[in-house]
């Protein structure tokens, strides 16, 4: 019984879409159960995005006394502050880097799910002195390149209920804090989320791991739409769950 219902619902959603060329029926539909296993990102305030602060270069003892009276110069120069080692890794698409997400509609009380991600992305993740909690990352998504299973959706998708690209062509990232959570290279990131042009602070962990000369870092979390005002609750006949799957892989590049 559960099976017919299904696939009914297939049915129904593909005959929606055929006659209404819209967002319920742009495929059959899938199965992808993300949802169940992705831990929801939490929301937190807005915060200050931290950048590391460069040193002052070493006092050099032997100008500063040359530059004056030897008499007056200080009988102890100040030990010079520590150095800083940064490290800056390029954030691109390549061939281990992606950023996708699942949506869910219900229809005949069936969920189905809506996959895509974006084609562009840029950023940059900077390590410093090997600490997490002084290293920050941003990343700069271009929301002209969004694609799903289908151009209706798709084009849907870039339009003035969901994303409206043309008035918000980015959307951003960038980290506050990033903390350990544990010894087993999961982390928990913290940071400032840019959408449609609305700020939120979210909160979700993330597996950090060096690669060689290189940093990959993966998660796969689940945010509320509606705190950003996208979409709509319903739609030809299906609910649009709040709830969207983000994940990514992403392999930052050594500029160093």
């Amino acid at each position: 019984m559960n099976n017919i219902k299904i696939i009914i619902a297939f049915i129904a959603g593909g005959i929606i879409g055929v006659v209404g060329g819209g967002f319920v029926g742009y495929t059959i539909g899938g199965s992808n159960t993300a949802i169940d296993r992705a831990e929801g990102a939490t929301v937190v305030e807005v915060q200050e995005e931290r950048r590391p602060v460069r040193p002052e270069p070493p006092v050099d003892a032997a100008a500063v006394e040359a530059a004056g009276d030897p008499e007056e110069a200080p009988d102890v120069v100040p030990e010079p502050a520590p150095v800083e080692v940064t490290e800056e890794y390029v954030i691109s698409p390549n061939m281990e880097s992606e950023i996708m997400w699942v949506g869910y509609k219900t229809i005949l009380g069936q969920r189905i799910s809506m996959e895509g991600g974006f084609a562009n992305f840029n950023g940059t993740l900077v390590v410093v002195n090997d600490d997490p909690n002084e290293s920050y990352v941003e990343v700069i998504v271009d929301m002209n390149t969004i694609f799903s299973q289908n151009s209706i959706l798709t084009g849907v998708l870039r339009g003035n209920a969901f994303f409206d690209v043309e008035e918000h062509s980015t959307a951003r990232f960038a980290s506050t804090k990033i903390e350990p959570a544990d010894e087993e290279g999961r982390y928990l990131v913290t940071g400032n989320f840019t959408l449609r042009g609305e700020t939120k602070g979210i909160q979700f962990p993330a597996t950090i791991e060096r690669r060689g000369d290189d940093v990959f870092a993966q998660a796969e979390f689940t945010i509320d739409r509606q705190l950003w005002d996208i979409g709509y609750d319903m739609y030809e006949g299906a609910q649009i769950l709040p709830e969207v799957v983000v994940s990514f892989a992403i392999l930052a590049e050594s500029e160093n």
